[in-house]
């Protein structure tokens, strides 16, 4: 007979086994505000700018009404000018739910048809490539039109200006990578032929047609295509975090190759009166609004909150370019409304600055009454960092200080300590690297411990709370 603790490994097995395999359960959890949300939320934004997480903007509403708005951190950190409320930040592929609105506004003004053809509005695409796509298609990332994993000297070319004709030629010599209809890539090439699309048959630019359709019925006025080239007033600069030498402006991009799909910049206050504006038949019907948020523009999403592994129904959307970063969420049945726009970026993972939904999730715990810890830093970073900036001893007394004293205030990931350690190896830096992997195998089999207690109540928890 199996003992009693060999049943329970084999449970807990299985109960790993499936919920690693599973989705995040989904809940439909009731709106509950705390009297002091706004400070509990500002406490989140604050330690994750402390921590060096996060730099930038962010606006909570509720039912229309704005219960915490702030910035943090610096829009030009040279010339220590801080982030404000009216910071205009690149919102990247947030762009995008404008375009899709200005080509739902032409299809009502019946300037446009879904099934129409791309070859009807742009007869200048060759034939061959783009006879059987339409505007569906285009809005779908369903057109064959590649994306632009697939361009190899893409950080080259995305530094040059493009005038419209050119980036229209850059486009059309890109091979069509399967016929439309029959397979999903995400193209923002896709999204730069719909702006054409929208300046050729509005026969007016992108600007002049956002301002007139979007912005002015809606109120916003620091909302506007980012001309790289221009001064603008309250323009961030976007900022990318180097492991060895800290935050460093990110590489250049001209704004120009990114239009239709990631060229826009916004402002937290604008952001909240667009989405206050979607309340009204201001900006689009209720045929159209059916398709912005169920087919084409802003979609559904499953959002994680909070400690366990549940998730929110939202309308929600991250957006990222050079040293930029854009996330939404508009949970319809509460009137709820959140952005965080931000001017710090990490190259290669989200380990110093952290991803959207590590402040998000929190948020919304807060909103939704749910458990949440509080934001922590990674201690395979702090150790490289101190590994590099003060030497081995000291390195090794944070490590230890770290695992004895302050699991409150950093964490410990495995793949995070193997990834600096690989960091340092292709530097070059031969003996860091030994030094830095040793600091960590002292404490591994500690650490790999704390990490199956952790997972085994985790997954204990979520199983007795769903049934």
């Amino acid at each position: 007979m199996k003992t009693k603790a060999t049943l329970k490994i084999i449970f807990v097995t299985f109960m790993l086994i499936v919920m690693n395999g599973c989705d995040y359960i989904y809940s439909d959890p009731e709106l509950s505000l705390p009297e002091n949300a706004e400070n509990k939320i500002a406490q989140i934004v604050n330690m994750m700018n402390d921590n060096g997480q996060f730099s930038g903007a962010v606006l909570i509403s509720v039912k229309g009404k704005i219960i915490y708005k702030d910035a943090v951190g610096f829009a030009n950190i040279e010339d220590s000018i801080p982030n404000t409320c009216d910071t205009k930040f690149r919102i990247a592929s947030f762009t995008k739910p404008f375009t899709v609105m200005l080509i739902l506004q032409l299809v009502d003004e019946g300037k446009l048809k879904l099934d129409g053809k791309l070859t009807d509005y742009l007869p200048e695409f060759p034939k061959e490539k783009g006879e059987g796509i339409t505007i569906h298609h285009l809005l779908t990332h369903t057109a064959g039109i590649t994306g632009e994993s697939r361009i190899p000297n893409l950080i080259d070319i995305e530094k040059e200006y493009y005038s419209r004709e050119r980036l229209f030629n850059c486009i059309i010599e890109q091979d069509i990578v399967f016929k439309p209809g029959k397979g999903r890539e995400y193209s923002n090439f896709g999204f730069a032929l719909l702006g054409m699309i929208i300046e050729k048959v509005s026969g007016k630019s992108y600007n002049e047609l956002l301002q007139e359709k979007i912005c002015i019925p809606a109120g916003m006025k620091n909302t506007l295509g980012d001309v790289t080239a221009l001064p603008i007033e309250n323009r961030a600069i976007g900022y990318n975090y180097n492991y060895f030498t800290g935050l460093e402006e990110a590489s250049f991009l001209d704004m120009s190759f990114v239009f239709g799909y990631g060229h826009l910049l916004s402002t937290i206050n604008d952001l909240y009166l667009f989405d206050q504006a979607l309340y009204t038949d201001k900006l689009l019907n209720e045929k159209s609004k059916e398709l912005f948020f169920n087919k084409y523009g802003w979609h559904y999403q499953k959002c994680p909150y909070g400690k366990g592994s549940k998730k929110i129904r939202s309308n929600s959307l991250d957006g990222s370019v050079n040293g930029f970063g854009s996330h939404t969420q508009r949970i319809e049945k509460d009137t709820v409304f959140i952005v965080a726009l931000r001017n710090t970026k990490e190259y290669k993972k989200q380990i110093v600055i952290k991803w959207p939904d590590y402040m998000m999730s929190r948020i919304l715990a807060v909103m939704y009454g749910e458990e949440y810890d509080l934001p922590k830093k990674s201690a395979a970073f702090e150790v490289f960092k101190t590994l590099l900036n003060s030497g081995r001893a000291e390195a090794e007394n944070l490590m230890a200080d770290i695992n004895d004293n302050q699991t409150d205030k950093y964490y410990c990931k495995k793949r995070e300590f193997e990834f600096f350690n690989q960091q340092l190896l292709d530097k070059g830096m031969i003996n860091q690297a030994a030094v830095y992997n040793k600091i960590y195998e002292k404490f591994d089999k500690k650490l790999t411990s704390h990490i199956i207690i952790k997972m085994y109540r985790n997954t204990l928890g979520r199983y007795f709370s769903t049934t």
